[in-house]
């Protein structure tokens, strides 16, 4: 059985969090890809933005490998994501 979820947060939540401002459109994109080191998320991250790519154009202007997915990302790769001039950003557990 599959089962969808949604990743909209639900009211309660939303006081406390800091949200981005939701893209008014997904054209032409800057797109950053965050694989967690496990075997087949780059594939998994790379697939979705190609199609995404395919149905919206832009391109992958950022990519990163955290290359261990049990341990929280190094700062200095949440720095670089913080700071990266990208629209949206891909990330994704494989195996």
């Amino acid at each position: 059985m599959i089962e969808m979820y949604t990743p909209v947060i639900d009211d309660q939540r939303i006081e406390t969090a800091s949200m981005a401002p939701r893209l008014s459109t997904l054209k032409n994109s800057r797109i950053g890809l965050l694989s967690n080191g496990k075997h087949n998320a780059d594939v998994l991250i790379q697939m979705t933005a190609d199609l995404f790519i395919t149905d919206h154009g832009g391109e992958v202007v950022l990519e990163l490998n955290k290359r261990n997915a049990s341990r929280p990302c190094p700062d200095d790769l949440v720095d670089t994501v913080v700071k990266a001039n990208v629209d949206f950003m891909i990330t994704a557990v494989g195996d």
